[in-house]
């Protein structure tokens, strides 16, 4: 009886690590995939909030994202991304993330602003495209791949907005916030993502 629960301890271990595994190498694949540069719709905004305490809203139409392998094969690694406004003050605004693929789900930490960290669990990835659905908000995102990753070299830059110069502001005092011309600073109150609607 002893060996016999030995021999099914073994044969559990041996079937637990061939299913770690089959998800390592699985999420490898999907990492090397992800790795490289994608544009699309991400479902970015901001709310913007002046002087005068009024708020306003403004949504990205278009992302830029690049994400960088720690190493050749590796499953994480760091990137960046550059959302663009047709509206409001910011013309863009860009971060620097970390970046994993666990478990066949897609993590994404931004270093600057927490409330951005999401989880990407349900999704569909060729060499061509990106489509999945935010955990948190259960909203949806397609991006299209524009480069792979061995074909271009790492973005450099550090961490900030692009003001406008036709918004009427004369400085930028800050990340976040922006001092107009008598001195009142106005401020990022929130960024988030919204439900992208699909034209039919």
């Amino acid at each position: 009886m002893k060996r016999h629960y030995s021999f099914l301890s073994a044969m559990l271990i041996a079937c637990a690590c061939i299913f770690s595994s089959c998800v390592d190498m699985e999420d490898t694949n999907q990492s090397m995939v992800l790795s490289g540069e994608w544009r699309g719709d991400f479902g970015m905004y901001y709310t913007y909030v002046d002087a005068r305490g009024r708020e306003y809203t403004f949504d990205s139409y278009d992302s830029y994202i690049r994400f960088i392998p720690d190493h050749s094969y590796a499953n994480y690694g760091t990137g960046t991304q550059v959302d663009y406004y047709e509206y409001g003050p910011y013309e863009y605004q860009y971060y620097y993330f970390t970046w994993s693929v666990r478990n066949g789900s897609i993590y994404i930490y931004y270093d600057y602003d927490h409330d951005l960290d999401t989880r990407i669990s349900n999704y569909h990835m060729t060499n061509d495209y990106l489509s999945g659905t935010f955990a948190a908000t259960n909203t949806s995102f397609r991006l299209y791949k524009m480069v792979d990753y061995y074909s271009w070299t790492p973005y450099v830059n550090t961490y900030g907005y692009g003001s406008r110069y036709d918004w009427g502001y004369s400085t930028r005092s800050a990340v976040g916030e922006v001092a107009d011309s008598t001195g009142i600073k106005d401020h990022v109150l929130a960024r988030g993502r919204r439900a992208i609607l699909s034209e039919k």
